[in-house]
């Protein structure tokens, strides 16, 4: 049993036919099939059933998957000791996140990363979460940071922070207001994400509870577009603290408290299971977790210590 065939029975595992498991691996269709039909052959047994249009793994498949995850895991470490060398950081991360984060941690984190670690080559791509969940899988991400974790049962997670989510708008139209109730923003103009975003899905799911529905006049997925919009006096937002850099836009915004309901965003870094995260990723999510610390509101999780 070589590496390809281990790679290629545990992509197929993963993916659950053939077409995707391909696309993952960069190889034609019938190169998944061959290696797998000479995995079987050498041992004389059957390691998937074909169901529709999906391979299924049996009992034994269950088993063997488990074993040559941790092959992989074992392999990745080698190769991270190796790249990483005794005091010099180098290599490539492809670094995903959600476009909330884009709007300024993932930038100063970017920043200070490549300051601090000049021979990395950084890839950054920005995308809807389910987007970036496909790229994780297909190997085209490394890791991705995300809100909350339901839909990433196939994944290694790790917990980041939490933060309250906050209401955002012109000076005039907080003035004098700290916090805000969720049943007063009947009273003004909203501007707040589409349903295809998981923070819109977060904030009507809490709204909810309180027994309120809130009814948008627009629905923009770009927070910096949202951002421009709430800057005309008589319109509000519903956004996380990390979407905003100090001093945005001067000081013609401000944001209060949303109280009743309080609504908590969790983020976590997520990366594929058979992967093990290399020096230069676990250094960026140290910086990352750095710059989240000092937003107020913010507040970082215990789990990041895994990370030190």
């Amino acid at each position: 049993m070589d590496l390809r065939q281990i790679r290629t029975f545990v992509a197929l595992y993963e993916e659950g036919r053939i077409t995707r498991a391909a696309l993952r691996l960069h190889v034609v269709q019938p190169a998944v099939s061959q290696q797998i039909k000479r995995l079987e052959t050498l041992y004389g047994t059957q390691l998937f059933v074909r169901k529709s249009q999906s391979l299924v793994p049996n009992a034994l498949a269950h088993e063997l998957y488990v074993h040559c995850i941790r092959v992989l895991a074992e392999l990745d470490k080698a190769h991270a000791l190796l790249t990483s060398g005794a005091d010099r950081v180098g290599g490539k991360i492809n670094v995903g996140a959600q476009s909330s984060f884009h709007q300024f941690v993932i930038a100063r984190a970017l920043q200070s990363f490549s300051e601090i670690y000049p021979d990395v080559e950084v890839l950054s791509r920005d995308g809807y979460r389910s987007d970036l969940i496909a790229w994780m899988r297909t190997g085209e991400l490394d890791f991705s940071v995300l809100s909350t974790a339901q839909d990433l049962l196939n994944m290694q997670t790790r917990d980041l922070s939490s933060e309250a989510l906050v209401v955002v708008g012109h000076r005039d139209t907080l003035s004098g207001r700290d916090e805000i109730e969720g049943r007063e923003l009947k009273e003004f103009r909203l501007v707040l994400p589409s349903r295809f975003k998981s923070l819109r899905n977060l904030i009507d799911a809490q709204f909810q509870l309180e027994g309120l529905t809130l009814r948008p006049r627009l629905e923009v997925d770009s927070i910096q577009s949202l951002l421009h919009v709430t800057l005309t006096p008589g319109w509000l937002s519903i956004v996380p603290p990390t979407a905003l850099s100090p001093g945005m836009f001067g000081s013609a915004l401000e944001k209060a408290s949303l109280v009743k309901p309080l609504i908590r965003r969790k983020v976590i870094v997520a990366w594929p299971p058979q992967k093990t995260l290399e020096v230069p990723a676990i250094r960026f999510i140290q910086i990352l977790l750095q710059i989240m610390s000092n937003i107020p509101g913010v507040e970082t999780s215990s789990n990041g210590d895994a990370f030190a």
